[in-house]
């Protein structure tokens, strides 16, 4: 591997080289040359997801290559004619002095029999087809930090100082200032799956697409977690769970025809309201398609469906940059600072490969993936978010 390129340029000269070559018709060297290039990553003491996926994907198509190679690369077995000579040879002199020999010929053969199967009629397409993931979005916009210990603890101010105006001379007003300490644990988050050893060694792409699977499905938990996680025992602490629920408070039965990009805007108001500013609002895909498709009795849109965040590309609604994720159930709403909502790793999501029980005796592997982490609010920050379920909500701020 070049010593002045990262490894993410030397995936990209692999990918033109595996262009460039599956074009034609591939050479043994060609395959050769790749396999090298291949290893070479496969030798980084640090390899990314991308990385680890990448490898996966190279590997495949080496062996469609290699396949593509010996079928396209016959041997030339020459004309009748050739063969002919090439079979009696050894008995040209005698023809040449007058005497006769047999020829056995075979009639032309046709397979007439069934094939069953399609393994040698194919090629192998490179990667793997996975089954659909929710795309990880809110672990990206969250405080992410890390820790070193099992719990985490922060000072909490519980009570605030006063002033007032006096008159001179006049008594001063008498504050105090009062705080506590709050910890909060770090939870694990694991998955265990259980292969033979013969299914490693004998498919090349199996290791790591295990090891793209199951990161892939801890981090599925840590996003679901973030959002819904009840908090209780093994559970992460949710921001659903966290946050208050939405109140209509003075625009109580006061906006016409009201809408979800209404109830939105009210439950910015009600949080700005609380001394904070929110940042996001976390939507199913159904109910952002819902607000952005509301029309007005003539037809005319009511909110703009081409205004997105310019960082993201994300829908944006009341200066809120919209989150649209599966994991928020249809009908319901998160709106929040986002700032707000803290994650603190303790170990970062890893693999680990060994025995369990009789894992040795049946010639088994036992792979584990983890991370340990912790995710809350703090109490003086509970009010920077809002909840609610859309239909309720509108209900509650909609004029008769």
């Amino acid at each position: 591997m070049a010593e002045n390129l990262t490894p993410e340029q030397v995936v990209e000269q692999i990918e033109t080289k595996f262009n460039e070559k599956m074009s034609g018709m591939a050479k043994k060297s060609d395959i050769q040359e790749l396999k090298s290039d291949i290893d070479s990553l496969k030798g980084l003491t640090e390899k990314s997801q991308a990385i680890e996926t990448a490898i996966a994907g190279f590997e495949a198509k080496l062996e469609a290559m290699a396949e593509k190679s010996k079928k396209e690369n016959p041997k030339r077995l020459g004309n009748i004619g050739d063969q002919v000579v090439k079979g009696y040879e050894g008995q040209l002199e005698a023809i040449k002095g007058g005497k006769s020999i047999e020829l056995n010929i075979k009639a032309d053969t046709t397979i007439t029999g069934d094939y069953t199967g399609n393994i040698a009629l194919s090629t192998l397409e490179a990667g793997v087809n996975r089954i659909a993931r929710q795309v990880p979005k809110l672990r990206q916009v969250v405080n992410v930090g890390t820790t070193i210990s099992k719990f985490v603890t922060y000072i909490q101010q519980t009570l605030i100082s006063s002033a007032s105006f006096v008159a001179e001379a006049g008594v001063k007003t008498e504050g105090e200032l009062k705080y506590q300490e709050v910890s909060k644990e770090v939870k694990k988050v694991a998955g265990l799956i259980k292969v033979s050893k013969e299914m490693l060694e004998d498919l090349n792409f199996v290791r790591n697409e295990i090891n793209v699977d199951l990161l892939a499905t801890l981090e599925d938990q840590i996003e679901n977690g973030i959002l819904n996680g009840t908090g209780v025992g093994a559970n992460l602490e949710g921001l659903l769970t966290t946050a208050p629920t939405f109140a209509a408070g003075t625009f109580a039965a006061s906006v016409p025809q009201a809408n979800i990009a209404d109830v939105i805007r009210v439950a910015v108001a009600n949080i700005q309201a609380s001394k904070f500013t929110p940042t996001h609002v976390v939507l199913n895909p159904v109910d952002v398609a819902k607000m952005q498709l509301t029309k007005t009795s003539v037809g005319e849109y009511t909110y703009p469906i081409f205004y997105v965040d310019n960082l993201t590309g994300e829908p944006k609604v009341a200066e809120l940059t919209c989150v649209s994720t599966t994991w928020m159930t249809a009908g319901n709403f998160l709106v929040g600072d986002m700032s707000k909502s803290n994650i603190r790793m303790r170990e970062d999501m890893n693999i680990s490969v060994g025995y369990v029980n009789d894992d040795f005796q049946r010639n088994m592997v036992s792979i584990l993936a983890e991370a340990r982490l912790v995710h809350y609010v703090k109490a003086n920050d509970v009010n920077a978010f809002c909840k609610g379920v859309i239909a309720t909500c509108i209900t509650a701020i909609n004029k008769p």
